[in-house]
């Protein structure tokens, strides 16, 4: 599952970077060439030296030879400096740039049924990795260009050495496979210890995320003693484990290191012994020399990236899995856009559930007017909310059984419907941007005018006076600088800014004092003017100005009428109104 998604994520860049590639692999044959002829002509200009005859013709032969290895060294210089600024320039920056914003539009376009079901913490550290991907990706680069590069290499040289003494390839090749193989053996336990000690460090930021977006509940429960401890013992187990892999990674590289040289050790004794036969000459022993020595550092090489590689593909995996993870809630294809114009609600039948044995919305049928102003209300629990969130497709919307003018909601684009409706929740959530720029999220390229009079008619102005900066102070991270009141009122702003034809309002005077309110109110009846309204809220004084209160409980409707007929019937909302008088 996991190496199908790499290998389909790989498949989406590739086409960024084919011809660039294409270049590289073609000049790489050409180099691996190269590097082996230069010691060719070594071994030859030293066999010619070792003749003890010095005459004109072999004065012109190593005229000759010279200037041929000059110009082997010069090319192959040249090619090896091209094919790195191909590489870095053309092919890992802009890979790794690609790869980094779409792990963080992924992240950002997963649905709110995604971030309900992972920890935060856990997610952020995903998130937060994702700049590892970067190198995760020049890795895999690093680790197929040393191989692809090794294995012409390789080609080369057994071509050179069959020429000189075709048993002494033979032995050489052999010999190759099998310490490729205990490498490749020995690479898999290093892989597994890494595997196991990213995820207990991805655990362990995850749980520093936690303890610091909850800094509040630590000072209030004085528990700072008690998270420190557990975070010691975290970071205890995950130490050990970082302990245990770099053991196995350097007792591995030593017991490759012995036999790289076993090897090595191997053949020099073989080509020694030829010579000394007089099968080959002493110009073919120091191209033996040069190919043999430099196999340790290229199988070490390839072992070490291959052995980082297996680690950092872990982790590339481990982000695919969370950031690739497939939106539970999708456009339909040929999802057209919502039109809105009377602003005109419809449920019909709707049920819908967050788990098998929990529904949340029962049978729920209810049709508004555009215009219409509706207020819900009943006890915590009773689906109001979940009423509000199946509207926005917050959470998985049945078909055919939410409709705007008409339209089913499930069959037009999210971005569309989020357009059309203007939403006050419980809690404004801020960003650490100024207070005028947090207004103007209502409504993207806003005049300063427009912007100015949302603040004003939301009275963000009376608090905006007293901040160090004005509308420019920066109001911190989800406006925690802002008491629960002014964050309200900024909320509020934006949905002025908005201007949608349907308002939809959840407790959205709650965090406000009796003051504030007031004004909020006054504000409120000159925003819903025009617009389909409709308003949870636990404050039934609040709902004072609705043309029709609907009461609900587990999921069903129970009442339905003016505030007046409800309070005459005698019924939930009466006694619900009593409890608050």
């Amino acid at each position: 599952m996991k190496n199908r998604l790499l290998f389909s994520f790989m498949k989406k860049y590739y086409g960024q970077v084919k011809y660039t590639l294409f270049a590289v692999l073609l000049i790489l044959p050409v180099t691996a060439l190269l590097s082996q002829l230069v010691p060719w002509y070594v071994s030859k200009i030293i066999t010619l030296i070792n003749t003890n005859v010095v005459d004109e013709q072999v004065w012109q032969s190593l005229f000759s030879m010279f200037l041929i290895f000059s110009a082997l060294m010069i090319t192959g210089t040249l090619l090896t400096l091209a094919v790195m600024y191909l590489l870095q320039s053309r092919v890992m920056l802009p890979l790794g740039i690609s790869i980094r914003r779409d792990l963080f539009v992924q992240a950002l376009g997963q649905h709110r049924i995604f971030w309900n079901r992972h920890d935060a913490g856990d997610v952020f550290g995903k998130i937060e990795n994702s700049r590892r991907t970067v190198a995760a990706w020049s890795s895999i680069g690093d680790f197929l260009l040393s191989f692809y590069t090794s294995v012409w290499t390789l080609i080369v040289m057994l071509l050179l050495l069959a020429k000189i003494y075709v048993p002494f390839a033979a032995a050489y090749l052999c010999g190759t496979f099998v310490l490729l193989g205990v490498f490749h053996r020995i690479s898999v336990t290093t892989f597994r210890a890494s595997a196991q000690q990213e995820n207990l460090f991805n655990r362990v930021f995850g749980r520093l995320v936690n303890m610091v977006s909850n800094y509040f509940v630590l000072k209030m429960f004085a528990s700072t003693g008690r998270e420190r401890k557990r975070l010691d013992k975290d970071y205890s187990v995950a130490c050990k484990a970082m302990q245990k892999n770099s053991w196995l990674r350097n007792r591995n590289q030593l017991f490759l290191g012995v036999a790289v040289i076993g090897f090595e050790c191997s053949m020099i004794a073989y080509a020694v012994v030829l010579w000394a036969k007089g099968i080959i000459q002493v110009g073919d022993v120091v191209y033996i020399l040069n190919t043999v020595m430099p196999l340790g550092g290229i199988v070490s090489n390839l072992a070490g990236i291959w052995m980082f590689n297996r680690s950092q593909l872990y982790k590339l995996q481990n982000n695919l899995t969370l950031l690739n993870a497939k939106p539970e809630i999708e456009d339909v294809v040929g999802a057209g856009k919502l039109k809105v114009t009377k602003g005109e609600i419809e449920f019909r039948n709707l049920t819908f559930a967050y788990a098998a044995d929990k529904t949340a919305v029962d049978g729920f049928s209810l049709k508004i007017k555009g215009g219409e102003k509706v207020g819900i209300v009943g006890m915590s629990g009773g689906g109001k909310t979940t009423l509000l969130h199946l509207l926005q497709r917050l959470v998985n919307t049945p078909g055919q059984a939410v409709f705007i003018d008409g339209q089913d909601i499930t069959r037009v684009t999210q971005e569309s419907l989020h357009k059309a409706i203007a939403f006050i929740p419980q809690d404004t959530s801020l960003f650490h941007r100024s207070l005028a720029e947090n207004v103007s999220y209502g409504k993207f390229n806003a005049a300063k005018r427009q912007i100015a009079a949302a603040a004003e008619n939301a009275y963000v102005k009376e608090f905006a006076a007293d901040l160090p900066q004005g509308c420019q102070t920066l109001v911190g991270d989800k406006g925690v600088k802002l008491s629960g009141g002014q964050r309200q009122r900024v909320g509020i702003a934006r949905a002025i800014l908005k201007d949608c034809k349907i308002l939809l309002l959840d407790e959205a005077t709650s965090a406000l004092d009796s003051k504030s309110e007031k004004y909020i109110q006054q504000s409120l009846q000159k925003l819903i003017r025009n617009k389909t309204v409709i308003t949870v809220a636990h404050r039934l004084s609040t709902l004072k100005k609705m043309d029709r209160i609907v009461v609900m409980e587990n999921g069903r409707i129970i009442e339905e009428g003016t505030p007046a007929e409800l309070l005459r019937q005698q019924g939930k909302y009466s006694k619900l109104w009593n409890l608050q008088a």
